[in-house]
């Protein structure tokens, strides 16, 4: 990818760009607390290398954007959601990245956070003291629906 001509694949990308965070999550952890010594000191020495490709990818990523003009829309943080309805697609947010976006969003108690087969991380959350089941779109569009 060093080399590669722009553009690249934006899907191919997002793939690159999910891929990366979730090994970064899963050799942090298992660095951790990992149960055999073996693949723990493994994941400590590994974590460093994944960290710099997951950086590279961003880069990347940040290049395709300015190339094609293409952003991830800001999640207003007022009490109006960006789209009367989440939008189906490739997300390569994180699981930490959309509790961030939904508390952003003025959310509190963002929890059990699961992202579905289409794309959308869904939850549950708390705003002006209603329970909420929330989601988040791969635009980062926050949507939310009293339970």
């Amino acid at each position: 990818l060093k080399n590669a001509q722009a553009p690249i694949d934006p899907a191919y990308v997002d793939m690159q760009r999910k891929a990366h965070a979730d090994a970064v999550k899963l050799f942090e952890t298992y660095a951790s607390g990992g149960d055999n010594a073996g693949l723990k000191t493994f994941a400590q020495q590994t974590v460093d290398t994944l960290k710099t490709h997951q950086q590279m990818i961003e880069k990347i990523a940040a290049g395709q954007d300015a190339i094609t003009g293409a952003t991830t829309p800001a999640v207003k943080t007022d009490n109006t959601p960006n789209a009367a309805a989440l939008v189906p697609g490739a997300n390569s947010f994180t699981e930490a990245q959309a509790k961030s976006r939904i508390e952003g969003a003025g959310y509190t108690n963002v929890s059990k956070l699961t992202k579905d087969d289409q794309g959308i991380w869904r939850g549950h959350a708390t705003k002006a003291g209603e329970g909420l089941a929330v989601g988040l779109d791969y635009q980062g569009n926050v949507v939310a629906a009293s339970k």
